[in-house]
């Protein structure tokens, strides 16, 4: 008995206590004017929570009671706040400062325990209580004396999710998705979407885009086109109302929903019904009509949704951009706009990707002008924070053409699926970036195909916004303000990271390894790596073929001649090395050497960081083992580019002692290539996030893998296997070991590709069977001198074996060189289509698109006094379809199964022999030995 009445009388002295202690909470009447908009009374609501925490007792008020005790927060905007005007009036208020343009705010303390948060506008109202709630935060209490303003430096500022998927489910169509249930879960989850939007506004982002190919059917009625519907009614219902709902939640944080689209991109069942393709390089007649009628709907049914617009990839450059632009898409809004009511125009976001975009804009903006740019940050890949050449060029040009430029960090091939988060190079960017004139961030998330989890092996899947948070932290930061002290901020990320993971010294320890680790992938990826576009996947190693002849796998120059700083790729340094040439800029070796000393570190750091963890230790291991995957790839990488070192000083010197030193350095590449499978094996699902056909690198995507390092290792196990029996097979045979020159390889060893049947839908083009004394172009000359032209030795001498005997089509050298022309056709069952392109810059021949068309034979058609032939693939599904390249000439050398695997290779090149000899040297079957 005694024992129980002694725990009623502490159970009733601790509700006593506890009691007291509530009435004791001081009260802080939060004064809202009763006009307040939402983005004023969120920031309040927002400013009460963290007093709460704090042990306060916030009360949310129209008008605050003067006999009241306690604190009083006067919020509002400064134009509109009744309340913060009349205090200024009566002299109860002296701002020393004014709230400093758009989306700025003021904080300031006034007579009787006031403070004020005067925003220049809605937004900066809301900035400025998130800005109060981080000090109270901070200091556990309301600051007794506060005179601070602020405002962002970049008017936009935010992040993408792809409603896109990981596979083409969808006709087989690129980056056309439905908006349904089923592809895309966590479009009708509110609950996950209140979080993330509260995530934005936390890290004071301002827009969100959601991308895909074709939204109009997923969002609209479009009761004009009844057979373009692409979703259920009753899907069709779920959609418009989760988007309005997103829009109103988005728009009370201050989060403008920006939906961008492809063009020309329609409705499949549409393009069905009229007998056109889903995907058009030339835009047929209806398709103008439709899209038109699309966008104006858009404006019409949703007026604070902003657009974005991809002109490339599908539409024909240099033809039809804008004319497009111009003639469907502006006139689209216009039409919009009357319909809505609106007399300020909405803001238009123009893609630079795949367009003449400083030609576009110019002649759009006559029309409207309200129109932002936007182009990639170093490609789809993070390769650099600095730009140079043909890229800084266009930025610093845009910055100057629309109302704002906008870069875009997009894709991230280079990082995913490893956590990266180096706040001092992300604020370098962010200052580059503002040198060269833009006004605006679009940040990709770092795993986009795959929003919103992570590919970490974790049940239930890890949330993007829970592991990678630094990576929007610190982009958002430094677009809000580049230029803040470096000092200062090393002590706000060791602040934020002592939060995360229980003390200061594990959060300055674990920012020591974000900061080591940052440089790394993005050197590895600009020195040694292909593309800064999403066919790569640097994650998962490179073969040896593809370090010694990139140019086997169509390379992107701008990779190392914008991306990059200046410096030298493997080739060069070899060739500078042979020649006893001094070397200049970034060279292969410093980054090898760099590579390894920077992943050293940051794994050195994150283990000293170990025994100070006191907070989320499990995530705390993920990231450490992060550290080790990345240090264990930097060194698979760099002993990798030191054995290619070595095989391309053998190709100058044919001292077979070279290849000698390259064994051991292609043992430690695969036993260090090992050791990443063991550290990801049980810690990650996969790689990369797109499975689509585009991504070749290290491996062409297949249904059979390549998505885990597990998958690639056999065949790097097998070129190591290869090399080692080559040079075997040269040192006994030294005629070979030393011959200045090798013959190609035969051409018997390849067999022609299965073909695809095809229905040629253009009948000024003509079809022909692919082989030795074919012509390249039809015999329509109009003018004698371009007729003459068509036969003058335009016939086929010599045509790579996996061409022959496929069905061709050949279009009329005058019109292609003239305005160009437009090849429709229809396939009875999905096909890869050939296209023979002519190297080099003469404006005669038409270029391949910048994406999605890739490389596989380079010199594969010999034609007597004619430039090199190369030829591209491309995907492309059943029924009509059509190809428009612009400007210029182009033949199509055939279709093959879908399923054909293509092998890059060089066909015929005396020049390039040398280099496809060394390539030899790591392949089964083409041993030098024969």
């Amino acid at each position: 008995m005694i024992h129980v009445h002694a725990n009623c009388v502490v159970a009733f002295l601790l509700s006593t206590w506890l009691a007291v202690a509530a009435a004791a909470a001081e009260r802080v009447a939060i004064v809202v004017d009763s006009a307040a908009g939402p983005r004023v009374r969120f920031g309040a609501h927002k400013l009460a929570m963290e007093l709460r925490r704090a042990g306060l007792e916030p009360a949310v008020v129209e008008k605050a009671n003067s006999a009241q005790s306690g604190w009083r927060v006067v919020v509002g905007n400064r134009r509109k706040s009744q309340v913060i005007r009349t205090m200024i009036r009566s002299g109860k208020l002296n701002l020393k400062q004014e709230p400093p343009g758009k989306e700025g705010f003021v904080l300031a303390s006034g007579e009787d325990r006031t403070i004020v948060v005067a925003g220049a506008d809605d937004s900066g109202t809301l900035y400025g209580c998130l800005e109060l709630a981080a000090r109270v935060r901070a200091a556990g209490t309301l600051p007794k004396n506060v005179d601070f303003a602020d405002a962002p430096v970049c008017v936009l500022r935010g992040p993408c999710i792809a409603m896109q998927r990981p596979e083409l489910v969808y006709d087989n169509a690129w980056y056309d998705f439905p908006y349904t249930e089923e592809l895309f879960p966590f479009f009708y989850d509110k609950k996950h979407w209140r979080r993330y939007l509260d995530f934005l506004v936390e890290n004071r982002m301002n827009t969100l885009y959601l991308w895909n190919g074709h939204p109009f059917t997923s969002l609209l009625e479009l009761p004009k086109y009844p057979e373009a519907r692409e979703v259920s009614r009753e899907q069709l219902a779920k959609n418009i109302e989760i988007v309005r709902w997103l829009t109103r939640e988005a728009d009370r944080r201050g989060i403008w929903v920006v939906q961008n689209f492809y063009n020309v991109h329609i409705s499949h069942p549409l393009a069905r019904a009229h007998k056109i393709p889903f995907q058009q390089s030339r835009p047929a007649e209806i398709s103008k009509l439709y899209m038109r009628y699309c966008v104006s709907e858009f404006v019409r049914n949703y007026p604070n949704v902003g657009l974005m617009l991809c002109l490339g990839e599908a539409l024909a450059p240099d033809r039809y951009d804008a004319d497009w632009m111009c003639q469907v898409i502006i006139p689209g809004v216009k039409d919009g706009m009357k319909q809505a009511g609106l007399r300020q125009q909405p803001p238009i976001i123009l893609r630079a990707h795949s367009t003449p975009i400083e030609e576009v804009v110019p002649a759009a903006r006559k029309l409207y002008s309200n129109i932002y740019t936007t182009h990639k940050w170093t490609g789809e890949a993070l390769c650099w924070n600095n730009a140079r050449g043909e890229v800084r060029r266009l930025h610093e040009s845009l910055a100057k053409l629309g109302a704002g430029h906008i870069i875009n960090v997009q894709q991230l091939s280079n990082l995913e699926p490893f956590r990266w988060g180096s706040p001092g190079y992300i604020q370098t960017c962010m200052q580059n970036a503002r040198k060269m004139g833009a006004i605006g961030l679009h940040l990709y998330p770092l795993r986009n195909w795959e929003w919103p989890v992570t590919a970490d092996k974790v049940d239930p899947p890890l949330k993007q916004i829970d592991r990678d948070w630094i990576w929007f932290a610190a982009w958002a930061r430094y677009a809000w303000n580049p230029d803040r002290d470096r000092q200062a901020e090393r002590e706000y990320w060791i602040g934020r990271l002592a939060q995360m993971y229980g003390t200061r010294q594990a959060g300055e320890k674990i920012l020591d390894a974000y900061q080591a680790a940052g440089p790394c992938r993005p050197m590895l990826i600009r020195r040694f790596g292909i593309t800064e576009g999403g066919r790569q996947c640097l994650a998962l190693g490179m073969l040896m073929t593809q370090l010694v002849n990139p140019n086997r796998y169509r390379p992107w120059t701008l990779l190392w001649l914008s991306n990059a700083p200046e410096g030298e790729r493997l080739e060069e340094w070899a060739q500078r090395e042979w020649n006893a040439q001094e070397h200049h800029g970034e060279t292969p070796p410093q980054v090898a050497d760099l590579a390894e000393q920077r992943s050293a570190q940051a794994v050195a750091a994150m283990e000293a960081a170990r025994q100070h963890v006191s907070k989320n230790r499990e995530e705390f291991e993920r990231l450490a083992n992060n550290m080790h995957c990345v240090q264990t790839l930097s060194r698979c990488y760099a002993a990798k580019a030191r054995a290619a070192m070595h095989v391309l000083l053998y190709k100058h010197s044919r001292d077979v002692a070279q290849l000698d030193r390259a064994v051991p350095l292609l043992d430690e590449g695969l036993r260090q290539y090992r050791r990443l499978v063991e550290l990801t094996d049980s810690t990650y699902r996969q790689a990369c996030s797109l499975h689509w056909p585009g991504r070749e690198i290290p491996f062409q995507w297949s249904k059979l893998g390549y998505k885990h390092w597990r998958d690639c290792l056999p065949a790097y196990e097998q070129e190591v296997a290869n090399f080692k029996h080559n040079l075997a097979a040269l040192k006994a045979d030294t005629t070979l070991a030393t011959a200045d020159t090798t013959p190609a390889v035969a051409d018997t060893d390849y067999k022609p590709f299965p073909p695809v049947a095809v229905k040629l839908l253009s009948p000024q083009c003509e079809t022909f069977e692919v082989k030795p004394g074919a012509k390249l172009f039809t015999g329509r000359g109009n003018v004698i001198k371009d007729f003459a032209a068509e036969h003058r030795g335009h016939v086929i001498k010599d045509v790579a074996a996996e061409l022959r005997g496929l069905q061709g089509i050949r279009i009329s050298y005058t019109a292609g060189k003239g305005k160009g022309v437009r090849v429709e056709f229809e396939l009875p069952e999905p096909a890869t289509i050939l296209v023979g392109f002519v190297r080099g810059n003469d404006r005669t021949y038409a270029k391949p698109p910048e994406l999605e068309w890739d490389v596989v034979f380079s010199n594969a058609v010999l034609v007597d006094d004619f430039p090199q032939i190369d030829v591209c693939a491309h995907p492309f599904p059943a029924g009509r379809s059509d190809v428009d390249f612009g400007r210029g000439n182009y033949v199509i050398l055939g279709f093959t199964k879908a399923s054909q695997s293509l092998e890059p290779r060089v066909v015929f090149s005396a020049m390039m022999n040398a280099l496809m000899n060394v390539d030899k040297l790591f392949e089964t079957g083409m041993g030098v030995s024969q």
